[in-house]
């Protein structure tokens, strides 16, 4: 298996696109002013970043207050910079293929932040960094309660979303909701890893919301859909196709009948 590296061709298309469409590109640089600045999680809230908390190896994110409608992600200068191109490019690249997929489902109850790749300094020791739209998210209490009286259309977007994009069974902190009551998926860095469906949010969705996202996937594995896969992650020659993991729960009997038939059942980039 050949290693995978973000190329050249690569970078400037999302440079380009970046200029195109983030308004705020060219505002940016004053932020950007100390070379050291990416050198601890100290040193990027010394230059007036709010930051959330996070374990030592995460990624830094933090919000400033002359860009309040957006986030900044960034690793320390310690990481090595080609693992950090590549981890940024799967990130950007999982938010534009859930934006897409949602607008083409036409989905209405989840959402995805866009996300961009910026280009620092010359003389930073790390050249890039992810600047993400914010969105307004409800506190984790109400989370909690929008998950125990989620309703039967947005169970079927979420498990549909689930399906396509593995990797985003995640934690309580990954699929907040929204103020608006939407569910965010704000973390795109293990999109395109299989993981079982419902890996994490499954324990937090009422008895009967989890059956109902069983006949989702049931479905949808049944019509031939397919994960999405990542540009940017290897994967070897006997894992290219999608295999249904062993589900020892009771199959339901019940029709797929939540959404009518002219809903696209492939996911995007299913072969």
């Amino acid at each position: 298996m050949s290693h995978i590296r973000v190329t050249a061709d690569q970078l400037q298309r999302e440079l380009s696109e970046t200029a195109r469409t983030l308004s705020i590109a060219p505002q940016l640089s004053a932020l950007f002013t100390d070379r050291k600045m990416f050198a601890s999680y100290d040193h990027f809230g010394d230059e007036g970043f709010r930051l959330v908390e996070h374990a030592e190896h995460k990624i830094m994110v933090g919000r400033h207050k002359s860009f309040p409608g957006y986030v900044f992600k960034k690793y320390s200068n310690d990481k090595p910079e080609e693992k950090q191109r590549l981890n940024y490019m799967r990130r950007i690249e999982g938010a534009r293929l859930l934006r897409a997929f949602i607008a083409e489902h036409d989905f209405e109850h989840v959402v995805a932040p866009q996300k961009w790749l910026y280009e620092l300094p010359q003389d930073f020791p790390a050249r890039y960094l992810v600047v993400a739209e914010g969105l307004d998210l409800a506190s984790d209490d109400e989370a909690w309660r929008n998950y125990g009286r989620i309703s039967e259309e947005q169970t079927y977007e979420l498990a549909t979303v689930l399906y396509c994009f593995r990797g985003l069974n995640s934690s309580a902190a990954n699929l907040p909701f929204t103020e608006d009551g939407r569910i965010a998926f704000i973390d795109t860095e293990r999109w395109a890893n299989d993981k079982d469906f419902l890996r994490k949010v499954g324990d937090r969705l009422p008895r009967d919301r989890r059956e109902l996202a069983k006949e989702i996937y049931d479905e949808l594995w049944s019509r031939g859909a397919r994960p999405m896969r990542s540009t940017f992650k290897l994967v070897s020659r006997g894992a290219q196709d999608f295999e249904r993991e062993e589900d020892t729960s009771p199959s339901s009997e019940l029709p797929f009948s939540l959404q009518p038939r002219r809903r696209r059942s492939r996911c995007f980039g299913g072969r």
